[in-house]
């Protein structure tokens, strides 16, 4: 969409510049319409063959069986619930996702999800949905699929209830454009990251674990799971072809899966293995046909195509092209790594969500990259850089290379890049709190490349309905036919989709999108940090799963013996220390105080505290064994466009005893409620400094994924336990004080008096207002009112803060 601030950016670049876009711009259209003529007359399957019928490799030896076995309850569990095609994505709740379902709607928005079907063994019932050019190949893989398979509806959001249509081009597809529908929920259903939850499954029903169907029951339901998608979803038709991004993840954990299936012992039947070779090389081709790459920008989005397109490219045998892409994916790899994560380690979105979601794609990629075979690694010194048609360009043959620190041989990552890669996971220790969940900075669309071994929290429905308002939006009354939804094993119909006849006393499962110690374990699979396994948990699915597709490598780590991460030494410190900063502020005849103190009972609360400074990402942390007080402050993230930042410059996030007193509301929506998206980016939903007249430090009137750094926070002074920012996003500086002392915690903010503050509201132990938002832990959930409710995590370990690095207690690498 054409904006006033575009057209503005345009014409501040020169001529040059901006004949070159134009030019691109052009190109661009250009291409897409003759792909969108050539799709309509001809079928978008690639042809029988493809150089991926010689079979994939293997990079996962073996299961471990006994890490499973301690998690066999939720895996048992939720395996169950996909067995029967139920899924909790995005704040659905466990819903059954069948063609035709009724749906519970959206924020009063609800719609008519269309006709049942009757799939017939032969594939006459996709007459109806795919195009007359794709019918053929569509019907043949159908035939493959079980007789009493019952079709997953990929098109539907199964929230709202709209529903997008099979026969359209890829391009043509419209979403944003209604209110209440979010094209998130058929791209999140459509990463299909369930499948290795599958995989798991079987590996402990042949092992004879109790509770489990038959062995061949999960590797069947995988098979038929594939087989519908490629089925009704031809390639660059329907809503799931649109972002590259949930193509590359779906490959990835296709791929995965299918990888587990047969380290477990499972051997597919060769319609599948045909049909499966055939189905990732169109991924692999849709995939570095339409990178999300940019000269200007490139987020998360583009680094999840590189990420599966090299696993795309290290699964499918070797040839010509199959090297060009995997030496692409290697090289922008390494280029992202560097300007995707800033020295500190953390990701350049301004989200700490967005980091998990960016350090999965790099440890899991990177690990694969470590492990390939000897043919895959001789590519990447003979590719052909000519078969790489678009932007980016591939540069000639060889890539770099450089010595492993374990000694084990050589690898074209250099040591800077496994040192930002070990930060990353620094990162997620340092902003996690001692319950167990992160601090929320800026966006959480709940985002991950693989779910391996999600957090989950068993509870009861009653527990659920009382904790998440998202599970019982009332619907219009005019809804004609009433949804089936699940809590549980069991489901009834009700006459209204806000109701399930299933009993209070049932167990839900529930996934902590909060707890993001996975990222850590996977990290650590390379680096093997005793601190690091402590923190995450200890025998982790991800370390192992890691260890093995990297070859069982462990590389040394950046810090020597007994040394702690740069975070923890570094302090920010001007030519003024604390003394003449304040001075300097209060001595201004202007400046207007606001106070607010927190006066806190107990033992010390700086008793073992230490500090983290990560200033490149703007957050600024202090804990201790009773404290996690953190403060925001620094850039909007993506090079100053903050797509997924919010404004909360100088805001505060505070928990004592593992109780959150101050707490960022999270995310919430999209472009499904773009007044909800605002409302939770908004300066009114952080606790910080706020003008009485309600505006903003950043405009939210530039599109829901751009937030211009017009408040140029700088933080002026963190040393042990005081902190001084600023912000001009109010035309005049605003400055926020605080102070630490054993028992309370002091909060100052000054500005010009003509700005009108508001006053900060009440902090207390007993009614805790953390936000003036329902709290939103994960995206499209809502607690039931603005308090926090702790979730009692199976899994979640106690003594959070006596993880963090604490010198000689890291195991020597």
């Amino acid at each position: 969409m054409i904006t006033t601030e575009r057209i503005r950016r345009l014409a501040s670049l020169p001529p040059r510049v901006l004949l070159e876009k134009i030019a691109n711009r052009l190109r661009r259209e250009f291409s897409a319409r003759w792909v969108r003529y050539r799709d309509a007359r001809s079928a978008t399957y690639t042809s029988g063959n493809t150089p991926s019928r010689a079979g994939l490799c293997s990079y996962v030896e073996r299961i471990d069986t006994e890490r499973l076995a301690a998690r066999a309850d939720s895996i048992r569990a939720v395996s169950r619930l996909y067995l029967d095609h139920r899924f909790d994505l995005l704040g659905s709740g466990w819903v059954r996702v069948v063609h035709g379902m009724p749906c519970r709607g959206v924020e009063g928005h609800r719609y008519s999800s269309g006709e049942e079907v009757h799939a017939d063994p032969e594939g006459r019932w996709l007459a109806l949905l795919v195009s007359p050019r794709n019918l053929a190949e569509t019907q043949s893989r159908w035939r493959l699929v079980d007789p009493d398979y019952t079709p997953i509806d990929w098109q539907l959001d199964f929230k709202s209830g709209y529903r997008w249509n099979e026969k359209t081009w890829r391009g043509d597809i419209a979403y944003g454009h209604k209110p209440g529908v979010d094209v998130k929920v058929p791209w999140e259903l459509a990463r299909m990251q369930h499948l290795p939850q599958l995989a798991w499954a079987y590996a402990l029903a042949a092992e004879g674990q109790v509770g489990f169907a038959r062995p061949e029951v999960y590797w069947r339901e995988f098979r038929n799971q594939v087989h519908d998608f490629t089925a009704t979803n031809p390639p660059r038709f329907g809503v799931n072809w649109v972002c590259t991004m949930d193509v590359a993840i779906r490959a990835a954990n296709w791929l995965l899966a299918y990888d587990l299936f047969r380290a477990a012992g499972v051997r597919f039947d060769e319609p599948f293995e045909r049909v499966f070779c055939r189905a990732i090389h169109e991924h692999g081709l849709h995939i570095v046909n339409n990178l999300e790459w940019s000269d200007t920008l490139r987020g998360n989005h583009y680094l999840s195509d590189i990420a599966g397109l090299a696993f795309v490219a290290a699964y499918l045998p070797s040839d010509r092209q199959t090297d060009a892409w995997l030496a692409l994916a290697v090289r922008q790899l390494v280029d992202e790594v560097g300007s995707q994560f800033t020295p500190d380690g953390a990701s350049f979105e301004a989200s700490t969500a967005y980091h998990r979601l960016s350090a999965e794609m790099v440890a899991f990629a990177t690990s694969l990259i470590l492990g390939l075979g000897a043919e895959k690694r001789a590519a990447l010194a003979e590719y052909d850089h000519r078969l790489i048609k678009k932007m980016p360009r591939l540069e000639p043959a060889p890539l770099p290379s450089y010595l492993l620190s374990d000694g084990s041989g050589e690898s074209p990552f250099p040591a800077s890049y496994f040192e930002r890669l070990e930060r990353m996971a620094e990162f997620t220790v340092h902003v996690t709190k001692s319950n167990g969940q992160i601090h929320q900075v800026g966006d959480n669309d709940s985002g991950r490349f693989f779910k391996l071994q999600p957090a989950w929290n068993k509870m009861t429905v009653a527990e659920a309905k009382t904790r998440f308002n998202n599970l019982s939006v009332a619907a219009p009354a005019s809804q004609e036919h009433p949804p089936t939804c699940a809590h549980g094993a069991r489901t009834m119909r009700r006459k209204t989709p806000k109701d399930c006849d299933v009993p209070d006393f049932d167990a839900y499962w529930s996934e902590d999108h909060l707890d993001h110690r996975s990222v850590v374990a996977a990290i650590n699979g390379l680096f093997g940090r005793s601190d690091l396994a402590e923190f995450s948990g200890g025998d982790r699915i991800e370390t192992e799963l890691i260890r093995q597709l990297s070859g069982d490598r462990t590389l040394g780590s950046y810090l020597a013996e007994g040394e702690v991460p740069d975070a923890a030494r570094a302090t920010v410190r001007g030519p003024a220390g604390w003394s003449t900063i304040i001075s300097r502020i209060e001595s201004d005849p202007d400046m207007r105080r606001h106070d607010h103190q927190i006066d806190l009972s107990g033992s010390d609360l700086l008793a073992g505290a230490r500090c983290y400074c990560y200033a490149d990402f703007g957050l600024f942390i202090i804990r201790s064994a009773r404290l996690y007080l953190a403060v925001r402050c620094g850039p909007v993230g993506q090079l100053g466009n903050g797509g997924h930042a919010h404004n909360d410059q100088l805001s505060v996030e505070l928990q004592v005893d593992g109780n959150d007193l101050i707490v960022d509301p999270g995310t919430y929506l999209y472009t499904a409620d773009a007044g909800q998206r605002n409302s939770y980016r908004s300066v009114q939903a952080h606790f910080t400094p706020r003008c009485a007249d309600g505006r903003e430090p950043g405009s939210l009137d530039l599109g829901l994924f751009r937030l211009a750094d017009r408040a140029d926070a700088e933080c002026l002074l963190f040393e042990p336990y005081h902190f001084v920012g600023r912000h001009f996003g109010f035309s005049r500086p605003v400055y926020r004080v605080v102070k630490l002392t054993s028992q309370a915690v002091r909060i100052s903010d000054y500005a010009d008096r003509r700005l009108r503050l508001e006053p900060p509201p009440e902090i207390g132990r007993a009614s805790v207002p953390v936000s003036p938002l329902p709290l939103s832990p994960g995206y499209g959930i809502r607690a039931a009112d603005a308090t926090m409710i702790p979730l009692d995590s199976q899994e979640c370990p106690r003594n959070f803060h006596s993880t963090l690095r604490q010198g000689a207690e890291r195991k020597a690498c």
